[in-house]
Formats: C-alpha cells, sequence, structure tokens
C-alpha cells in the first residue's frame, strides 16, 4: 500500500489535506497514476465549500479537472505506458487509477497547465451545441471567470461577435490579453447592441448579469445560465423578469454540462469528453490563449488558505491549480 494524500472538505468552510492508504495494484483496463496537477472549479467548488450539507457526506471528497502520469496499467490498456500524461475528471488527491476509457490523452506539445482549462472551456460547449445563433451574431458572454473566458474565446473561434463583461477590473484586463475583442464593466458599455444581441451566455451565477443583459436580447433571443445559481444576490421580483422574458419571445435555457452524453455514440458524435478534446486541441493550436496570469500555482498543503482565498477578495487570477509535482507528503 502506498501513503495516499487528498484534499477533502470536513465541514462548511473548512478544507484539509488528508493521508490514507492507496492499493497501486490495477485491474484490467485500468491505468495507475500519480497527478501532476489539479485545478480547482472557483464556481462549484466554492459552492461545495459553503454549502451546508449533512453531517454524514463530509469528509467530503473535492476536484474537478486533472492532469496526471502514467505510473503503471492493467492488463488491455494499449493507449498508455508509463510516463505518458493523462487527463481525467479526477478529484485533488496524489494518486489515481481510472479505466482507460475514463481519460483523455493531452495533445502533443501542450503544457499540462492549459490543458487543464479544455475542461471549462468545454461547459460552455453544452449551450453552443443547443443555441440556435449563427456565426457573425452577437452574443454576450457575462461573467469572465474560467467558464466564461474560455467560453468567449471558443465563440470568437467559431466566428461569432462576442461581448465580454465582468465587474472585475483584473479579469477584464486578463480577457483583453487573452484576446477577447469587446470587454467590459457592464452591457450599457454598448448601446449599438441593444435588441440585437442573439445569444446571453450567462456564467457568472448572478441573477443581476441576466436581467441586465435580457433588454438587449433580440426577439427569439436566447439566454443560457450557464453558471450555477449557488446564492440569491438580488431582491427584485420575479415579474419583472418575466414580463421582459415574455414580451421578448426569449428562451431561457440550463446551460448544464451534463445535458448532454459524458461520452457519445456512433449517432451522437457531440459529448462532454469530445467537447474537452476539441477545447485543449484548440489551446495546443493557440486559437484558445491561456495566458499565465490566468492561473497560479499551490502547494496542496495550503489547500486551507486557497479555498478562504476564493471564498474572499484576495484571488486575481481565473483559476488556481494545485501542483503535485513536488509533492512529497506531509
Amino acid at each position: 500500500m502506498l501513503k495516499d494524500y487528498r484534499i477533502v472538505f470536513l465541514k462548511p468552510r473548512t478544507a484539509a489535506l488528508i493521508g490514507g492508504e492507496f492499493d497501486e495494484a490495477v485491474g484490467a483496463g485500468e491505468i495507475f497514476g500519480r497527478n501532476v496537477l489539479s485545478m480547482i472549479s472557483t464556481g462549484s467548488e466554492r459552492g461545495g465549500f459553503t454549502s451546508e450539507y449533512d453531517a454524514s457526506v463530509y469528509p467530503m471528497q473535492t476536484g474537478y479537472s486533472s492532469v496526471a502520469q502514467v505510473v503503471s496499467v492493467g492488463e488491455g490498456v494499449t493507449g498508455y505506458k508509463p510516463g505518458d500524461l493523462f487527463y481525467h475528471n479526477g478529484y485533488h488527491t496524489l494518486y489515481v487509477k481510472v479505466k482507460e476509457e475514463d481519460v483523455i490523452a493531452l495533445p502533443e506539445g501542450i503544457m499540462p497547465e492549459k490543458a487543464l482549462f479544455g475542461r471549462f472551456a468545454a461547459v460552455s460547449m453544452t449551450s453552443m451545441l443547443h443555441s440556435q445563433a449563427k456565426p457573425v451574431d452577437n452574443v454576450v458572454v457575462t461573467g469572465l471567470g474560467i467558464v466564461g473566458l474560455t467560453g468567449a474565446q471558443m465563440l470568437q473561434n467559431f466566428g461569432y461577435r462576442v461581448y465580454g463583461i465582468d465587474p472585475s477590473k483584473d479579469r477584464r484586463e486578463i480577457a483583453k490579453r487573452a484576446g477577447i475583442l469587446q470587454v467590459a464593466e457592464c452591457v450599457d458599455a454598448w448601446p449599438k447592441i441593444k435588441g440585437d444581441v442573439a445569444t446571453l451566455y450567462e456564467c457568472s451565477g448572478n441573477e443581476k448579469a441576466l436581467r441586465a443583459v435580457i433588454p438587449y436580447i433580440r426577439k427569439g433571443g436566447e439566454a443560457f445560465l450557464v453558471g450555477v445559481p449557488w446564492v440569491k444576490t438580488s431582491d427584485w421580483d420575479a415579474h419583472a423578469l418575466l414580463y421582459d422574458i415574455f414580451y421578448g419571445f426569449i428562451k431561457v435555457q440550463s446551460g448544464f454540462e451534463w445535458s448532454i452524453s459524458r461520452k457519445g455514440d456512433e449517432f451522437h458524435p457531440h459529448s462532454n469528453y469530445s467537447h474537452i478534446r476539441m477545447a485543449m486541441e484548440l489551446i495546443a493550436d493557440g486559437r484558445v490563449k491561456i495566458v499565465e496570469d490566468m492561473y497560479e500555482l499551490h502547494d496542496p498543503r495550503d489547500c486551507t488558505q486557497v479555498y478562504q482565498e476564493i471564498l474572499g477578495s484576495g484571488m486575481k487570477t481565473t483559476s488556481i491549480l494545485f501542483d503535485w509535482r513536488n509533492f512529497q507528503g506531509e
């Protein structure tokens, strides 16, 4: 048995790195790996960190997007060998054991730090798949965190005229360095697009962002709620919102990424995994830019401080990565 380490939530607003045993023996079709980097979902994990769950769910494992290096493989594994890097939707752990069918090979030449962003670009791609808007249409992305910024770049690559909105000056500056052409604090910066927005991708989880953009959406336009509305942020009543939606013929849809198949099949080529793979390829090609100030690296032993930083106002980047490469235990 190996000594493993994993980051868990012990109770609301309390994170810790805990040790435990790990059986490195692999079965048929399995890959045993050591995590290189794991990336925090600053939206979903922030929600999990602050939510009040039943005591029985703690300690609760957490994690979202990881890159690991193969240590050994089981019988029947043909696509990977020791030393290879692979992506997986795993937890923040030192060691991992997964089925070959549940991992994605990294594109050639991509930095693992940048490959992790493919997972977050894929989130908004679910909504893009369902959208009726066409390239060259105006689209608005509210919230330029990990999901919003990568989604805005994907949309811009696909030929849409993208308008990115975020109240944070730091995030707006990062978005500009990443190549987003139109960036502002609020939608009022572009009066010319009022009534001519085909689709809103609301990636902040803040209902105020949705309410502000609704008047800018064209008749028959769409709004996808990509960001999770973890907390209530306003006191206005639903009537005003429903009034504008009704008379604007606006279609409001969930942007939940799991509304499509995780892996797809021959009749459903689009899937969460295929979107992650496509996004990583676009990152590797430089068409989706991951600039260095989009992320910062932290030692897993600093997890308590890291989650508190995300909860507070001290976070300047769009994302935080736990770096396991030099981790030798507590």
